[in-house]
């Protein structure tokens, strides 16, 4: 008997329950347990709906992207989109309109690597823009051997701070440019 006397018994139990349970069974922390649920569902709930989100996302970005079209029926940002020409040409113009050999070569550099860009985009392969124009054969681009002598001088104007430009001299080689654009455009 003596083992069992460290023991509590079950009316010791009982007794122990009387006087804790009145603290859990207490309206507050009846109160507690039910907005910490209300919580645990609400915070379950909006990890769920961030999983379905970044899942959406996540198929979305692995969709390929179908082009925006601009006014021109060409990809929105495309070099041969009517509106990104017509900008390019206005700023070239601006750049013309100032009396200053270095503005009119800043035009020059501005419509050869705008050209340049435009002949990438259609598809044409090549190191440098010298390599794509000589592959372009004259039924994609009838004046090529024109663009690639036009292309060949403003890298000589460019590369020669000596050189002394005249405005005319600068919009007959933009010329070459434009028509050259033209017929990109068709492609």
């Amino acid at each position: 008997m003596d083992e069992l006397a460290g023991v509590l018994t079950f009316a010791d139990l009982q007794v122990a329950a009387r006087i804790v349970a009145p603290i859990f069974l207490h309206e507050t922390f009846l109160n507690f347990l039910f907005w910490l649920r209300i919580t645990g569902i609400i915070v379950s709930a909006l990890m769920l709906l961030l999983i379905v989100i970044v899942k959406f996302k996540l198929r979305q970005l692995r969709k390929p992207k179908a082009a925006k079209l601009g006014v021109s029926g060409k990809e929105k940002w495309s070099f041969l989109n009517e509106f990104k020409i017509k900008s390019t040409f206005k700023k070239i113009s601006d750049y013309i309109n100032f009396e200053n050999i270095l503005y009119w070569k800043l035009a020059l550099a501005e419509i050869d690597s705008y050209f340049n860009n435009a002949l990438n985009e259609v598809g044409f392969k090549g190191d440098t823009m010298a390599d794509r124009l000589a592959k372009i054969s004259k039924i994609y681009l009838a004046n090529v051997d024109e663009i690639m002598n036009t292309h060949n001088q403003v890298n000589e104007i460019l590369n020669d701070n000596n050189y002394l430009l005249t405005k005319e001299e600068t919009e007959k080689l933009i010329e070459v440019y434009r028509q050259g654009i033209e017929e990109l455009k068709k492609l």
